[in-house]
């Protein structure tokens, strides 16, 4: 029963060291490739990694909700949307309408999935503006809004905090998620790439192995032995020879040294 596990382990492992992906993998110790993080910044084929994809998703919601939030705000007045509509937007004014809140979501969501999802960038600036201009203007719209005569100031006050707070959870997520793990995805995809030429050497155009994938396709000169009967003389060439008709491939063989006047 011992010696079965003993035959058993010994083919499994000769089989894993055989497989040139196996190889390619275990050379890098110091990276897993199965974890979520990296699979998460991984980039199949060129295309979105799902961390990006997470990203824009959640740039989408904070369009949604900030604009639901606010129509809410709107509705609880008991007003037409004919009246609304006026009030917000046709006599717009930052002391008493609040849809400028949502314009500057909308401007959010157009500036971070033209740079982050179209043009894939791949730096931290342009969510730096988007958020520092959202917050300065929220902190502006706190001092000039008339909180006095407002109807329901408490979804107002609810409505520029989810602003500020989405805006800080986008900012967040991009340069301590999104970046990192692509980065790390690109850093540990990066050596395997390099070794492929390695293990998969490039053969001459019109020139085939008969061998496979065998190491045993290149041969040194045979020495000839102090007591062969016919030394070979200064001058002469070792021409080496591959038995390919009389000789499986695959096989290990001896070339055959035949000497020959130049």
């Amino acid at each position: 029963m011992a010696d079965h596990h003993i035959r058993e382990a010994a083919e499994s492992l000769l089989e894993s060291v055989s497989n040139p992906h196996y190889r390619t993998i275990s050379h890098s110790h110091s990276v897993n490739l199965t974890t979520e993080d990296l699979l998460a910044g991984y980039r199949p084929q060129g295309r979105m990694s799902s961390v990006r994809r997470f990203f824009c998703l959640f740039v989408t919601f904070d369009l949604l909700f900030t604009s639901l939030m606010w129509l809410i705000c709107v509705m609880m007045r008991g007003e037409t949307l004919m009246q609304i509509f006026n009030q917000e937007i046709v006599q717009y004014s930052i002391k008493t309408s609040l849809f400028d809140i949502v314009l500057v979501a909308v401007l959010r969501f157009l500036l971070l999935i033209l740079f982050y999802a179209a043009l894939y960038i791949n730096n931290w600036s342009v969510i730096a503006l988007s958020t520092g201009g959202t917050c300065a203007f929220l902190i502006a719209k706190v001092f000039v809004f008339d909180w006095p005569n407002a109807v329901q100031p408490v979804y107002q006050v609810f409505l520029i905090l989810t602003s500020f707070t989405l805006a800080w959870g986008e900012a967040w997520f991009l340069d301590f998620r999104v970046l990192p793990l692509e980065l790390e995805a690109n850093t540990a995809r990066r050596p395997l790439t390099e070794r492929t030429p390695l293990l998969n050497p490039v053969r001459p155009t019109g020139v085939q192995s008969v061998y496979g994938e065998s190491t045993v396709n290149w041969f040194s000169p045979v020495e000839s032995p102090e007591s062969s009967p016919r030394p070979r003389a200064p001058g002469e060439q070792v021409i080496l020879t591959q038995d390919l008709v009389s000789r499986p491939p695959n096989s290990l063989f001896y070339a055959d040294v035949f000497a020959g006047r130049s």
